[in-house]
């Protein structure tokens, strides 16, 4: 036994400059794919220790705590400069209070506590100065920031009344302590640029990075394959036992793949600590945070030593039974039609889902379309080598085929197992930038895939928590109009509904009135809503309208029609504009919030400062243009970095093949250059022999976006050609792949045409 183990080390690093090409083509193969593989499994430990740190410092609520707490957090999300500016207002802390994590004193009114960030940005940018006009006493640790350059402030704030109806909020009650745990969803999370960590991130790596991982690595460990068939042959032949021939072909493998593997944990040991000032879009990292779990690093290095050694040992197979056809280098068999089973079935599962699903999907259908889009992935290589034989039994059948065509099919024909393993990786990657741009563009733009907001409408946003309402001074902005309308209780025809009390300016820039019709202060309205459908009648004039207050208002002759101006959920029977008489009556509740009306985002960022700075625990409720959570530019950021990875390792895979390939091929080129064959005809026989295959694996994998792509437009009830044209660009990227390959086959090719006498010696 220790023989044979000796024999495959010899082998591994001893075997010819052939062989240390070989050698370092496979072990720099298996360290890119490593070190990938150890970048994308950090990214989900960043997510991880984002996670547990948010939660770190999310308050812990109490509606009745057995010990009296005053203290009261408010979080706001908001927004500066297009960034996200977490802000929490801290009321009623003391030195005995619960402070969050990285946070030493809670700050007092007037007085602010923020992270390094925030910090440097209020010595620059005058925006964030006028939103946080308070004294910073302090800076939030690491221990209390999700990433380095998260904005952050604790701002102390005066206690402020809290309206009945409000006190049932949790994030109203008093906090006794922090560490509560979070929940998330697809859209605005609880924190800025936190989402359902483990589970989505480990999914969109798997499906970017271990599928064209195992691509590649099943690549690079057939490297050579004719020559290495050759020496398994040749020790059968000897009379070494098919077990001994295995052994040895195993730690050959084993033995490159782990130097390799070694090589790029090395490398990831080096660059991990040095990236801390990197950012993958809006996405940054402490470099603590990438510490990969040591029993996880060794297990994905097992697992990627053993994935070779199986690869390898199971290609060897024809040469330890046939040992003899392999050193005659018999042609071999034709591949089976079986081979095309899985991909029928797997695209056939899809339509079959579609089908199904086309009235109401069913999760049953949602289910059998996800396997079957993974079964097509997986399937695509696997079909290459029966459909590269029949083309090339086709070309060869053409009248007129030039003599470099001829020769190309010919050796299609006779290692029809060849070829596609240059171009697998290829396939595989265009596959899996098509399903990644559908996921994108379903999930991030929603099942309308168009954009849904008009940059230049007006916009309205609405003033929320606890605090007074600084109307006045926002009434002082340029471009800002204030919508003050009330909503006060009152029974309508025996019915319980509402009155809308407001001024005639702020009425209309909430609704539209039909052509024709205007709103005069001092007079009351009937009020028919145009999306209202149903509900209690329009009350007749001459009767009564019973205000909570038991004040009784006459319905009036005057009648507005209503339109939507904005997404806006208020209704109300009647309006009773605050000049008219019964007013005075009434019991009008002061304005807990308003609504601003603006005609772009600068307005509205100068109208936040404003509430930010007099009362800090009021926000602006809105789209204010910053980018949060697990919204459309996260998925594309992550979509493209990784497609950025699975084209580096589809390029690597081929790269790899076509030089080892090239060189391999040297021998027999040199045969046909001594029976005077021209250099040209033999480039371009190589060309042929990888660009047929390569054009068929990139037609079947765009063939198979196309369809999925047409199945899903069918289950979300979208326009086809909005689906097609979001994966447009994957078919482009095909075409990048195909000139990409065209020039990986035939500058090695055209560069190694020399030929010397070893080349015409070696067997």
């Amino acid at each position: 036994m220790r023989r044979w183990i000796w024999l495959g080390l010899r082998l591994s690093i001893g075997s010819g400059r052939g062989g240390v090409l070989r050698t370092a083509l496979m072990s720099s193969g298996a360290a890119l794919g490593v070190l990938l593989v150890l970048a994308s499994l950090a990214v989900v430990s960043v997510a991880g220790a984002q996670h547990e740190r948010a939660e770190a410092r999310t308050p812990v609520r109490q509606e009745q705590p057995a010990d009296p707490s005053a203290l009261r957090v408010y979080d706001i999300e908001d927004v500066v400069g297009g960034r996200v500016l977490r802000r929490t207002a801290v009321t009623g802390g003391d030195a005995t209070s619960p402070r969050p994590p990285g946070v030493a004193v809670l700050p007092a009114p007037g007085e602010m506590v923020v992270s390094p960030a925030l910090r440097d940005l209020l010595a620059t940018d005058p925006r964030a100065a006028g939103r946080l006009p308070q004294r910073v006493i302090g800076t939030v640790d690491p221990a209390g920031l999700l990433a380095p350059d998260e904005l952050l402030a604790y701002v102390g704030a005066p206690s402020a009344p809290v309206a009945p109806e409000d006190r049932m909020l949790d994030e109203h009650w008093p906090v006794t302590g922090f560490g509560h745990p979070l929940g998330y969803a697809l859209g605005l999370g609880a924190g800025p640029d936190v989402f359902t960590p483990a589970r989505i991130l480990a999914g969109a790596f798997g499906l970017f990075v271990l599928v064209p991982f195992g691509v590649f690595l099943a690549t690079c460990a057939r490297l050579s394959a004719s020559t290495r068939d050759r020496r398994i042959a040749a020790l059968r032949l000897l009379g070494v036992s098919a077990r001994q021939a295995t052994l040895v072909n195993a730690v050959e493998t084993g033995v490159v793949t782990l130097g390799g593997a070694l090589l790029g944990l090395a490398l990831f040991a080096v660059l991990a600590p040095l990236s801390e000032g990197w950012r993958i879009g809006r996405l940054h990292w402490y470099a603590a945070d990438l510490g990969v779990p040591v029993p996880l690093v060794v297990g994905m290095v097992a697992v990627t030593v053993a994935y070779a050694v199986v690869i390898g040992v199971l290609a060897t197979r024809p040469a330890r039974v046939n040992p003899l056809a392999v050193r005659r280098d018999a042609p071999s068999s034709r591949p089976g039609v079986w081979r095309l089973l899985p991909l029928l079935a797997g695209l056939g599962g899809a339509v079959l889902a579609g089908w199904s699903g086309r009235h109401e999907p069913s999760q049953r259908d949602a289910l059998v379309f996800a396997l079957s889009m993974l079964l097509t992935g997986l399937a695509l290589p696997l079909a290459l080598p029966t459909l590269g034989y029949a083309a090339a039994a086709l070309v060869a059948r053409l009248p007129g085929t030039p003599v470099w065509l001829e020769l190309a099919t010919a050796r299609l024909r006779h290692a029809p197992g060849v070829a596609p393993r240059l171009v697998a990786a290829f396939t595989v990657m265009i596959y899996v930038a098509g399903m990644g741009s559908l996921g994108v563009s379903l999930i991030a733009d929603d099942r309308g895939l168009s954009p849904t907001n008009d940059p230049g409408a007006r916009r309205m946003y609405q003033v929320l928590g606890p605090g007074p309402v600084p109307a006045a001074e926002l009434r002082q902005v340029p471009g800002v109009q204030v919508v003050d309308l009330v909503s006060v209780p009152a029974t309508v025809s025996g019915e319980r509904d509402y009155l809308i009390v407001g001024d005639c300016a702020d009425f209309t820039g909430m609704f539209t009135l039909d052509p024709g019709e205007s709103c005069v202060d001092g007079r009351t309205y009937r009020l028919v809503h145009q999306f209202s459908f149903g509900g209690a009648p329009l009350p007749e004039p001459g009767a009564e309208v019973v205000a909570q207050s038991g004040t009784r208002i006459p319905v009036p002759e005057q009648i507005l029609h209503l339109g939507i101006r904005f997404d806006v959920s208020m209704s109300g029977r009647l309006l009773v504009t605050r000049q008219a008489p019964v007013t005075a009556a009434l019991d009008v509740p002061p304005s807990s919030s308003v609504h601003l009306v603006t005609n772009d985002r600068a307005t509205a960022d100068r109208a936040a400062q404003v509430v930010a700075a007099q009362v800090p625990t009021r926000y602006l409720q809105g789209d204010l243009g910053a980018r949060r959570g697990f919204d459309a530019e996260l998925l594309v950021t992550l979509l493209v970095a990784g497609l950025t990875l699975s084209f580096v390792l589809g390029i690597g895979a081929f790269a790899a093949a076509a030089i080892d390939r090239t060189v391999e091929r040297r021998r027999d080129n040199a045969t046909l250059a001594v029976v005077g064959t021209s250099p040209r005809t033999i480039t371009a026989g190589e060309v042929g022999f990888g660009i047929l295959p390569l054009v068929i694996g990139l037609g079947l994998a765009s063939l198979a976006t196309i369809t999925i792509a047409a199945v899903l437009a069918g289950l979300f009830d979208v326009d086809r050609a909005q689906v097609f044209g979001r994966i447009a660009p994957t078919l482009w990227l095909a075409g990048g792949a195909l000139a990409v390959g065209l020039v990986l086959i035939a500058v090695p090719a055209w560069l190694t045409q020399r030929i010397t006498a070893e080349q015409l010696r070696r067997p």
